[in-house]
């Protein structure tokens, strides 16, 4: 089996789809061996922001002079993106080696009552068996969906993280905050800390309420705004085993931030750019500190390093200039806010040409009344993905938005036939003084690699 054929047979089991629940997936590991117990863990969850968190507790810890293991999804470029060691993509041999010893073991269980496993198992066991040949000293995993149930939720971490709550996936999570946030909060494992960054007052009281009946010591975040807490989150914060405060600093890229923990305090200026990053570089900081009260060697300069050499693909990443393209993945309205907050902070330009897609069963009309008003001119695209919103879809919920708000409609409305059609249309259609951006889904997002080897 090349590399090639395992990311064929990966896909083949997409058809599973999402099954919650780790049953199947606990038999399936127990045949493999347990790789997952054979080394100590970081678990980080959040609606938003998770995928940053988990790349720099994984920055900090390299630069601590550990060998890491990163489990993160999902991809942008490339299904390597996934799982990195060392802070290299694995690589196609042991990809592929790895996905040859998995298949007759998946085919073995498919036999029994526990039936086929899918394709996001796969790639956790995958990442598994990968950090156990790699001879990782840890590995940071970021959850796929939710928490509780979710496929990565068979370690007892020694820190996990909660970096945001927000509503998205409310179809599979519950409708409400408080709702998602017991499903995530299902990370949190007995005597283990934990660290919150949920600012949403019942979300952070049901994180603080699963904590206690874990047994489990909880640390919260919180942005020094100046301004008094919601009562419910103040009391929260006053329960706590302790509270990371954080302030932001200026810089061009947005980021900055002074992070602070009773007596102790850092300045840190990450690579990664955005206001909300501050928020994940204070949960990545918190859990480094409490990794370090566990007897891990991370040192202040550690902390610096590693926060400023972060990267993460598809997050504000501008890949190209004159006109300069954007690429950020929010898919969800809390992502699409923050973005639409970020770009007139972080960029000068003369008009914002959009190319929006989107996957079910994110509702449209949430995120784009978000990205609507910064934007002049929006090219509608599906995404390749069975579950695309199609671009009549997307197109009425514009227009019903800017029914409602015609005084700040964007000039133009477009659709194209798929992305590399759309991207070509929202470069004609640039100056080299405007800003291309490419949002709404990470699968939309990857396109975008196609469209440059193309040029």
């Amino acid at each position: 089996m090349d590399f090639a054929d395992a990311v064929r047979y990966i896909e083949s089991l997409s058809i599973q789809g999402w099954r919650l629940g780790n049953a199947r997936f606990e038999a399936f590991l127990e045949r493999l061996g347990n790789p997952h117990l054979k080394y100590p863990c970081v678990h980080i969850t959040g609606t938003n922001g998770k995928g940053s968190t988990t790349t720099l507790i994984s920055a900090i810890l390299r630069a601590a002079g550990y060998r890491v293991g990163t489990y993160i999804s999902p991809h942008v470029f490339d299904i390597r993106e996934r799982i990195l060691i060392g802070g290299e993509l694995i690589s196609k041999e042991l990809f592929a080696e790895g996905v040859a010893q998995l298949r007759p073991l998946v085919e073995r269980l498919a036999d029994t009552e526990h039936g086929q496993i899918t394709e996001f198992e796969i790639k956790t066991a995958l990442a598994f068996w990968a950090f156990e040949q790699a001879g990782v000293d840890i590995a940071v995993l970021e959850v796929g969906l939710g928490g509780r149930m979710d496929a990565t939720n068979v370690i007892t971490p020694e820190v996990s993280v909660i970096v945001s709550i927000g509503l998205d996936h409310t179809d599979r999570l519950g409708p409400t905050h408080r709702d998602i946030a017991y499903e995530k909060a299902g990370i949190i494992k007995p005597r283990r800390p934990v660290v919150s960054g949920a600012h949403h007052p019942e979300a952070a009281q049901m994180i603080a309420q699963v904590a206690r009946a874990q047994g489990a010591p909880l640390y919260q975040v919180l942005r020094e705004t100046g301004a008094p807490l919601p009562e419910p989150l103040q009391q929260v914060a006053c329960e706590a085993a302790g509270v990371f405060s954080y302030t932001p600093l200026p810089s061009p890229t947005d980021s900055a931030v002074r992070v602070r923990y009773g007596s102790w305090e850092l300045a840190l200026q990450p690579y990664l750019i955005g206001d909300y990053q501050r928020h994940n570089t204070a949960c990545a900081v918190a859990a480094a500190l409490l990794l370090r009260e566990r007897g891990y060697a991370i040192s202040d300069s550690a902390l610096e390093r590693g926060v400023s050499e972060a990267r993460l693909p598809g997050r504000l990443q501008v890949v190209s200039e004159s006109p300069k393209v954007v690429l950020d993945g929010a898919h969800n309205p809390d992502a699409a806010a923050v973005l639409a907050y970020a770009l007139p902070r972080l960029f000068k330009y003369r008009r914002l040409i959009m190319v929006f897609g989107m996957l079910t069963p994110h509702e449209p009309t949430d995120t784009l009344r978000h990205l609507l008003p910064i934007a002049d001119v929006v090219v509608f695209t599906p995404v390749p993905h069975a579950r695309t919103h199609s671009v009549e879809t997307l197109m009425q919920s514009a227009q019903a938005w800017l029914a409602a708000k015609p005084h700040r409609a964007p000039r133009t409305l477009l659709t194209a036939t798929n992305p590399q059609h759309a991207f070509e249309l929202a470069l004609a259609t640039a100056d080299v003084d405007d800003l291309v951006l490419v949002t709404g889904s990470f699968y939309l997002v990857g396109e975008w690699r196609l469209q440059a080897e193309g040029g």
